[in-house]
């Protein structure tokens, strides 16, 4: 999830660690606390690998180092972008983060992980139906608080599918590309 947000970032422009650790506060949310002690040893070991350079720039004491991404890196990307995001405790943050860079993707692979959103939701959809109707099945007080943290969780679904469905209208109408000409 780091490394694929890293690079994301560093497609749009060379930045800072500094830059980069808020812009994934910003992104991931207030409540996730994304420590410099991820982002500067991920950013040398990319540096290692060859995925991005760190340059120094700044004439006075304080040198500010920026990354910028290489063409190993922008493979790298690519491969990270095209991986299907597995079921697990931070599986949205992914979607979020792909969602954030999909740009960078030609057409059908954005259309693509938009289904791929789309078909989480409807999981999701899935599985609170079922456990909102075994809550439903026994009358308690325990299971009445349940069942209304499970709606939430199915409007928040549910809202997540329309916002595909005009996500997507919009990629297949062009939308972007005339906000582009403005």
């Amino acid at each position: 999830m780091n490394e694929l947000f890293i690079l994301g970032e560093l497609m749009e422009e060379p930045q800072s660690g500094y830059n980069l650790r808020n812009a994934m506060q910003v992104s991931l949310g207030r409540h996730r606390k994304i420590s410099y002690g991820v982002i500067y040893p991920l950013l040398e070991k990319f540096e290692n690998e060859g995925f991005l350079e760190i340059t120094n720039v700044g004439l006075d004491v304080k040198n500010k180092k920026i990354a910028t991404i290489t063409e190993k890196g922008k493979k790298y990307f690519f491969e990270l972008m095209r991986m299907p995001v597995s079921n697990g405790a931070h599986n949205i943050d992914i979607y979020l983060i792909k969602l954030d860079v999909m740009q960078h993707l030609v057409l059908d692979e954005q259309v693509q992980l938009l289904d791929h959103f789309y078909q989480e939701q409807k999981d999701i959809i899935e599985d609170t139906q079922g456990a909102l109707q075994k809550l439903a099945e026994e009358d308690s007080k325990d299971h009445w608080y349940a069942s209304k943290k499970f709606e939430l969780r199915l409007q928040q679904a549910n809202v997540a599918i329309e916002w595909i469905e005009k996500f997507k209208h919009e990629l297949m109408k062009g939308w972007w590309s005339e906000c582009q000409k403005k």
